[in-house]
């Protein structure tokens, strides 16, 4: 198990930030964890469960208490939340966050947390299309891989902080430059976020009696289109440049695929199913 500081605390108990605490408690009784929500009916709904040993609505409080702040808010409100406990945090406290696009809130945050280095961007690649506290889980982190996003401002103490806390609740970690993180997030999860929306809105469009007809096949490839619409958005106008260049390579394989199907051309049709059957297998480990 790695070493935690002694206080850990998350700003927004949500999924992500929900899941945290559960994982913690059981993997990590001796450390205290801190809970701040801005509802208080937040902060007693993670007392009840067990889940706070510190906490409340006052976000400088809670900050005033903790070795290692974790902010899971959507990447939009995340300065907001930042000037907000900047200068109640302990010096040495550490800083990361659950977001999912990391250029854009590396630069903010290191531009508020200015004066020691102390943080580190990390982006957990896990999930659900569910929301808050009731969807958290304590195994959500086991097994995935989560992002950590230094800078050359990073403390390496710090950095190696943020990897120690991911891994104590079972997760791998990869460390990558910001903008090399938001390249890969476009293409592996925001663009087919958008592109599962997209596919929505194709069946809507058909007669009430084709929407019959969605199974498991439909469910499946659009399950993330039933995410929170809010937060989606942000995620998308934050890696806008990003997503944009995705989303053109994607259009080129759009127009490729129609060719195919215009000249029936089922050799190269078979071609490219063989190959994405192939190339799926491979970045996912399946057999």
């Amino acid at each position: 198990m790695p070493n935690l500081p002694p206080s850990v605390a998350v700003f927004g108990p949500g999924l992500m930030g929900g899941s945290l605490l559960m994982a913690l408690r059981q993997r990590s009784p001796q450390t205290k964890l801190g809970v701040w929500a801005r509802r208080c009916e937040a902060v007693e709904e993670a007392r009840s469960r067990g889940l706070l040993d510190f906490g409340g609505t006052d976000a400088a409080s809670v900050a005033a208490d903790c070795d290692l702040a974790v902010l899971c808010l959507p990447v939009e409100r995340l300065a907001e939340l930042a000037g907000a406990i900047k200068d109640a945090l302990p010096r040495h406290a550490v800083i990361t966050d659950v977001g999912s696009v990391k250029k854009f809130v590396v630069e903010e945050m290191e531009g508020i947390f200015s004066r020691d280095g102390n943080f580190v961007g990390s982006h957990p690649m896990c999930g659900s299309e569910a929301a808050g506290l009731n969807a958290a889980q304590a195994d959500l982190y086991q097994g995935a891989l989560c992002a950590v996003t230094p800078t050359p401002r990073s403390r390496p103490e710090a950095v190696r902080s943020v990897a120690a806390l991911w891994r104590s609740v079972g997760a791998r970690i990869l460390e990558l430059e910001p903008a090399e993180h938001d390249r890969a997030a476009a293409v592996i999860s925001h663009v087919p976020h958008l592109i599962a929306a997209l596919l929505v809105e194709l069946a809507a469009r058909g007669k009430a009696e084709d929407r019959q007809l969605c199974a498991g096949g439909f469910r499946d490839t659009t399950r993330i289109a039933s995410g929170s619409a809010d937060l989606w958005t942000g995620i998308l106008a934050s890696n806008r440049a990003e997503v944009i260049a995705a989303l053109r390579i994607f259009s080129d394989s759009v127009e490729e695929a129609l060719e195919i199907m215009e000249k029936n051309d089922t050799a190269s049709l078979q071609t490219l199913l063989v190959r994405a059957a192939a190339n799926r297998a491979e970045m996912l480990s399946v057999p």
